[in-house]
């Protein structure tokens, strides 16, 4: 059974990633992609925070603080990876925008399909130099394979969602908290797979510093570029959210899958941005409601 775990551990993922991307597909209208009319400065803040100035941050905190090449990789993957339906969950609980969360997670998940690997090669050539030439992705090949793990089962869950409401609406509850649940299972497998290579704790260790440094900045980057945009604070929060909380088993599946980067040391990176991103949603959350829930009784 170990055996048969190890060798598939890749596809498993893919599985997963499958599973969560179908879901959150479930939980979205085509509405959620036209709500940038009604809320056009929020959308592009949030979209520009996503795709700009994370995977900035990222390359920043990389050039600043040493870390083994990989691990370095691997945070850009996270950087570049959109964000998921835990944000969507974290910024309900948050009481933040959720309509808006909803919205940044379905266009960035478009958009991203294009934009990751553009970003990930400039990251192979800037961090691996000529060792990077064996890993380089074919832009081609690899907009389609993110596209079928990521914007495919978005669109099928949607279709559902458009036929079934009645079954999507009591599956909602569900979808969101079995995201968290699929984070745990795809971090099991990665330790999995780093423990054929070497001491998976070591590789952990090596990625937390970064990783940390990437949640914070850009959870107070998100927060104060919206503020300072003259946003409500309701949106402020769910921006931070949606900037600093990545989807992690996405970045996990970019970095072990054979057809794309074929590598478990970059997937440490990602695995442990799941388990900080986590823990530093319990904070988050607890910030953000008081803060709006003080705001808005301010204005009453």
């Amino acid at each position: 059974m170990t055996e048969f775990l190890s060798t598939n551990i890749p596809t498993i993922l893919q599985a997963l990633l499958f599973l969560v991307m179908l879901g959150m597909g479930m939980t979205l209208t085509l509405r959620d992609f036209t709500r940038v009319g009604t809320a056009p400065k929020a959308v592009t803040i949030g979209l520009v925070n996503q795709i700009l100035i994370v995977p900035l941050i990222a390359y920043i905190i990389v050039l600043l603080i040493p870390m083994q090449p990989m691990i370095a990789m691997g945070l850009m993957v996270c950087a570049c990876s959109p964000g998921g339906a835990v944000s969507n969950l974290f910024s309900y609980l948050s009481k933040g925008d959720t309509a808006l969360s909803i919205t940044l997670t379905a266009i960035s998940s478009l958009i991203t399909i294009f934009t990751i690997p553009l970003i990930i090669n400039f990251s192979l050539d800037a961090i691996l130099g000529e060792a990077s030439k064996s890993i380089q992705l074919p832009l081609g090949k690899t907009i389609f394979n993110i596209f079928k793990l990521t914007a495919l089962p978005v669109f099928l869950g949607m279709f559902v969602n458009h036929k079934l409401p009645t079954f999507s609406d009591k599956a909602r509850p569900s979808i969101k908290w079995g995201s968290i649940t699929v984070i745990i299972l795809a971090l099991v497998f990665m330790i999995l797979k780093l423990e054929e290579i070497g001491d998976s704790w070591s590789f952990l260790k090596a990625a937390f510093v970064g990783v940390l440094l990437l949640n914070f900045f850009t959870l107070s980057v998100g927060f104060i570029s919206s503020k300072i945009m003259k946003l409500s604070t309701r949106q402020a929060a769910t921006i931070s959210i949606e900037s600093g909380m990545q989807n992690n088993v996405l970045g996990m599946t970019l970095a072990m899958s054979p057809g794309l980067l074929n590598s478990p040391e970059m997937a440490a990176t990602p695995g442990v941005y799941g388990v900080v991103m986590s823990i530093l949603a319990i904070g988050v959350i607890y910030i953000f409601k008081n803060m709006i829930v003080t705001n808005e009784s301010s204005k009453k």
